[in-house]
């Protein structure tokens, strides 16, 4: 396969280097997935040989670029590295060294790898700010050329661990391709196969906004957002590959769901239709509609044929007891809320609003970090497929809420959508 040809490099750790970047390129096209069993074999090979790139690093950091590359993948696949060795990009009095701005290529990779940073390893947090000040501020465009200007700037709006896969895919297929050195092959499979599973995104599309007229949302509901689009942008990203097409089909009718119940608490319905309402959610059974006004019927309705509907998908694969969870989701009495930032300035009375939005981003930061550590363990005591949903649904928050509220203003995932759903990639 792809993994285990042999590179061109004669010694050992060229050889490594070699597949390194062959493994990053393969994740970064979106073809991974096909090759997960290689992916991981080649690794623990780069694994065994030890910290060589590491050691070999000049004083110039001529290994810069493959020896972050290889901390991030090994640490990215649940290998033990230690960060330690990025004190060897400061100088004496503690500062990241002057030379590391003049490597683009492996300053960018040390961006990437910064990402990668658990609770307490706060080299990583300052390698992080370090590069990111660099990459915005002190790089002069024109001492690069536009191509990797372009690929820095999409890098600081999503690094690759906080990105979807099928918009990195997408993005870094063009960007491949303008590489005078690409493999022409391995070009080839990432556009073909970034087509297909469109063509298989595109009938689930469809098939899901059939069902969404059928409930005749803007006539019964004309309060209700209508997001099926970004709903379903929000679920392709937590899973995209064509194995998981019944469990996009059936999160994305919970997500429709509970974004109609989520409008008629905030919009619609009076306080006492919507306590009338939460207590037949949780008797959860045919016979409580009657007690419902005529107002909530229909809502009522909908969730009920709802979940009635994934009972039978999913009693067809012997396991419709995993519904009963899903319906825990909808017992929960949602109040309309203020948004976290007003009640954060409203408990703080001290606070601007720039404060509250910093300390926002503080803890996701932290909440980032528990995430990576999390899913870098290993031995993991979950499943790789089930942590990969989380991590992907954390990106997919980083993705929707970078520049607003992504959800709400579709007008902000309009690019991204044109790109994942309507765009087929020139062949």
């Amino acid at each position: 396969m792809l993994i285990t040809y042999e590179p061109k490099s004669g010694d050992d750790e060229a050889a490594m280097a070699d597949k390194l970047q062959l493994i990053d390129t393969i994740q970064r096209l979106g073809v991974g997935y096909h090759f997960e069993t290689e992916i991981e074999e080649a690794l623990e090979k780069v694994y065994d040989k030890g910290d060589g790139l590491f050691n070999n690093m000049d004083d110039k950091g001529t290994d810069l670029y493959h020896a972050t590359l290889r901390f991030r993948l090994l640490r990215q696949h649940g290998f033990p590295v230690s960060h330690d060795w990025f004190t060897k990009l400061k100088d004496n009095e503690g500062r990241f060294n002057e030379w590391l701005s003049t490597n683009d290529q492996g300053l960018l990779s040390l961006y990437e790898a910064a990402h990668m940073a658990f609770n307490g390893e706060d080299i990583l947090d300052e390698a992080l700010s370090f590069a990111t000040k660099t990459l915005k501020y002190s790089i002069l465009p024109q001492t690069i050329n536009p191509r990797f200007q372009k690929h820095i700037n999409f890098a600081l709006c999503f690094p690759v661990w906080k990105c979807i896969p099928r918009l990195l895919a997408r993005y870094y297929i063009d960007f491949y391709s303008e590489d005078p050195s690409h493999n022409q092959k391995l070009l080839m499979l990432a556009k073909l196969d970034f087509n297909m599973v469109q063509n298989i995104h595109q009938q689930e599309l469809r098939e899901i906004s059939n069902w969404w007229q059928s409930l005749q949302v803007t006539t019964n509901f004309p309060y209700a957002r209508d997001r099926v689009v970004e709903c379903y942008f929000c679920i392709n990203a937590i899973y995209f590959e064509p194995k998981y097409r019944l469990a996009r089909t059936i999160l994305n009718k919970v997500f429709l769901t509970l974004s109609l119940v989520d409008d008629t608490f905030d919009n619609f319905a009076t306080y006492e239709e919507l306590q009338i309402l939460t207590e037949a959610i949780q008797r959860f059974d045919g016979e409580a509609i009657e007690a419902l006004p005529d107002t909530m019927k229909n809502i009522y309705r909908v969730i009920v044929n709802t979940y009635d509907e994934i009972n039978v998908e999913v009693g067809k694969l012997g396991s419709s007891f995993g519904v009963e969870y899903a319906k825990a989701e909808l017992e929960r009495e949602r109040e309309h809320v203020a948004s976290a930032v007003e009640c954060y300035v409203k408990e703080n009375l001290s606070a601007s609003l720039d404060e509250a939005v910093e300390s926002f981003r503080n803890e996701i930061s932290i909440a980032w970090k528990d995430t990576t550590e999390e899913y870098c363990q290993n031995p993991t005591p979950l499943p790789v497929a089930l942590t990969q949903r989380i991590l992907n649904y954390a990106r997919c928050s980083h993705v929707l809420y970078e520049k607003g509220d992504g959800y709400t203003d579709p007008y902000l995932l309009k690019a991204h959508i044109a790109s994942l759903f309507i765009d087929h990639v020139p062949l």
